[in-house]
């Protein structure tokens, strides 16, 4: 490591801008352009129509099931079957986006007889490609991840060659951002340390740098938002990532490509797939996402087109326009249904859209990669946060001037955590409806054929059934068909093996799931505010304490239940047994889906296995590697007191001063600093608070004084 202030720490907000000529001003596209093609129209079209069909005609069945005289007609039945219908149609809209999905990947094989010849984007000169800033904005996150991820695609990028000149890489049309929210004082060290080392690995002419704000406001859109307004202006898109982000360099390439060939795509979507975890929970759902998630994201691709959504992150945003239209006002009211959006992604998708602009997402890329939760629990806990975020869309999905198809998306976002409590409500209101009417008889005349009310709710519940689980066998078909992706994911058997595997674990969670969701949309209507604090990203397997403590609400619940459907109404039983297994089973169930040991177990049997763990691709060999060495560098900073080493220590001291002197933000505090020197100095700034100890290292004239006491 140099022992000389950094040369790539921005000393002004205008370094960056400055350094790059500011692109032209955006035209906004044509409203009145043609989006209506004919497969968008089919897909809709196909989509609404099958929609009513089929939600009428199950409807209707329910309805000879709950109501065969009009006798059972009572309030009770009625909420049921209004309860019924809302939630069928929430099914069945995922049963036919995977039905198209299908159609289209058919449409797609490379024996499909009416393929599509897609024209190809033409190759840019990297010189002359629009500067792109790839993001990676940070809060209190592990470095050694972090900055491996950074490595891995910066040495990617720089992989990716202009065809016609293999002496010129894409390399230089990239600005790497690393944009830290972080608030604990020992992590911010590291980041800092990280980064100096990555610089020293790749050359001080790297454009990679680091920019930490002091006031962490509107938590990641704010951070966005902060590099928009310091340094967008230089640049003429923006690549976002998450902390656990991986993304090929041509992916990444490709995706500046296509959007400068169409200067009406405002954001364009690369769906991340989930890799490198090891725990059974975390493998099924890597597996899962693997196998099916190319149907499904190609069948929403379809009937949404250029109408589609942001999910946050591995996408490529347009600067211009995403600075002129997208900022997030404040909600009226109180958090957390008001005050800031903090589910910032649908919003901001359907603002940029509002002004014309198209979000379209590339289900034909791949090399988009994320890091899944590795245990239930942690899971849940990221699904709580956004639950509370997407519960704001509620009033948003009335708000003036969105587009029709991002209402849709809004009402998605609320419905995917809303579908919980109505789940529990119609089997709660089933228990109701079941003790308040008398036996239904034996037979009915729907005038068409002599049916039993149970027969058809039997034939009723197998249909539902069959419509979550046929697009999964379906996908599995459509992988045996292809010998190469058989392979990739364990041979023929495996993959059968492993999606009966994924599907009973589907099935045990889903009702954990429906207890979390249901509690957490209570929590928020109610007012309670959820702390967003960093997300849990390493490999814990949870101990036996751990898991009791979080599931033994969930499994005393389930036996209650259990216990009071055999009494009252025995008939149920067999309905409610699949529901209550996975609640009275929580805690071993929760334990055992944490366990790295039986997920390695899994994968040396070659089950529940990914294309990216058989052959794993270059990107991810790359991060594979940069980790190794974060790590190496992380062992080498470790000592016993790290702030006070972190001052003392020239370099470290000139680097920490240098990244302060570059960040123009204005910082305050209500620390005594005077009194908080004195303490750093007789304590050591290890021992203070971490408020204090944050304080002191924000502040150049303090860290001087310790510095020099220090040397003293």
């Amino acid at each position: 490591m140099n022992d000389t202030p950094d040369n790539n720490i921005p000393t002004s907000d205008d370094d960056v801008v400055d350094a790059h000529p500011t692109p032209s001003a955006v035209v906004p596209p044509d409203p009145k352009r043609d989006r209506s093609t004919a497969t968008v129209l089919f897909s809709r079209g196909g989509l609404i129509i099958a929609l009513f069909l089929s939600t009428y005609l199950a409807s209707t069945a329910f309805g000879y099931v709950i109501w065969p005289t009009s006798q059972y007609v009572n309030p009770a039945t009625i909420l049921l079957w209004l309860l019924f219908c809302l939630l069928f149609i929430w099914v069945a809209q995922g049963f036919w986006t995977a039905t198209i999905g299908v159609l289209q990947t058919l449409r797609d094989s490379p024996t499909a007889i009416f393929k599509r010849s897609p024209t190809p984007v033409p190759r840019t000169k990297p010189t002359d490609l629009p500067r792109t800033a790839v993001l990676m904005p940070i809060y209190n996150e592990d470095a050694v991840r972090v900055f491996a991820g950074v490595e891995a695609m910066i040495r990617s990028i720089n992989e990716q060659h202009y065809p016609s000149d293999p002496s010129q890489h894409y390399g230089v049309a990239f600005d790497f951002y690393i944009l830290s929210d972080t608030t604990d004082p020992q992590v911010w060290l590291q980041e800092e340390t990280q980064y100096a080392a990555l610089l020293d690995l790749l050359g001080h002419d790297t454009r990679i740098y680091y920019r930490r704000r002091h006031q962490n406001i509107a938590r990641k859109s704010g951070n966005i938002e902060d590099f928009c307004e310091r340094f967008g202006a230089g640049y003429t898109f923006m690549l976002t990532l998450d902390a656990d982000s991986v993304m090929n360099g041509h992916t990444v390439v490709e995706m500046v490509h296509r959007s400068t060939a169409a200067p009406h795509i405002g954001i364009l979507q690369v769906p991340p797939q989930p890799v490198n975890r090891s725990s059974f929970f975390a493998r099924s759902q890597q597996f899962a996402a693997s196998l099916y998630g190319g149907v499904f994201n190609s069948g929403f691709s379809a009937w949404t087109h250029l109408d589609g959504n942001y999910y946050g992150h591995n996408a490529l945003i347009r600067v211009e326009p995403f600075v002129r239209h997208c900022g997030l006002p404040l909600l009226p009211g109180k958090p957390p249904l008001g005050g800031e959006i903090l589910s910032h992604d649908f919003v901001e998708a359907a603002l940029i859209r509002k002004a014309g602009y198209d979000v379209s997402i590339a289900t034909d890329l791949s090399g988009s990669y994320e890091e899944c939760p590795t245990a239930l629990v942690d899971y849940a806990i990221r699904d709580q946060r956004w639950c509370q975020g997407n519960m704001q869309h509620m009033r948003l999905v009335i708000a003036r001037g969105f587009h029709p198809m991002s209402r849709l998306h809004l009402g998605m976002g609320v419905m995917s955590y809303l579908a919980s409590p109505l789940w529990m409500a119609f089997m709660i209101t089933g228990f109701i409806a079941h003790l308040v009417t008398a036996a239904p008889p034996a037979a009915i005349d729907t005038g068409y054929i002599t049916w039993s009310p149970s027969a058809i709710g039997f034939c009723l519940f197998a249909v539902i059934m069959a419509m979550l689980l046929l697009p999964k066998c379906v996908a599995v078909a459509m992988v045996v068909r292809d010998h190469n992706r058989i392979s990739a994911h364990g041979g023929d058997l495996q993959v059968v093996l492993s999606m009966l595997c994924e599907i009973a674990i589907s099935i045990l969670i889903a009702p954990l799931m429906m207890v979390y969701h249901t509690t957490f949309v209570v929590n928020t209507l109610l007012g309670r505010k959820v702390k967003w604090n960093a997300q849990q990203r390493d490999e814990t397997t949870l101990t036996w304490a751990d898991a009791t403590r979080n599931h033994l609400k969930m499994t005393l619940g389930g036996i209650t239940a259990f216990a009071i459907v055999a009494w009252f109404t025995p008939a149920l039983l067999l309905w409610a047994t699949p529901v209550l297994l996975g609640l009275i089973i929580s805690i071993p169930l929760s334990k055992l889906l944490s366990s790295r040991s039986i997920g390695l177990k899994f994968k040396h049997a070659k089950l529940l296995m990914i294309p990216e763990e058989t052959t794993p691709p270059r990107v991810l060999r790359l991060h594979a590697r940069a980790l190794e060495r974060t790590q190496q560098v992380a062992a080498a900073y470790r000592v016993k007191n790290p702030l006070a080493t972190a001052i003392a220590n020239p370099t470290l001291y000139r680097l920490h001063l240098a990244a302060l002197q570059g960040n123009r933000e204005r910082y305050t505090t209500d620390v005594d600093l005077p009194t908080a020197v004195k303490q750093a100095k007789t304590q050591g700034i290890d021992q203070l608070d971490s408020r204090t100890q944050l304080a002191l290292l924000s502040t150049p004239d303090t860290l001087l004084q310790l510095h020099r006491a220090a040397w003293a």
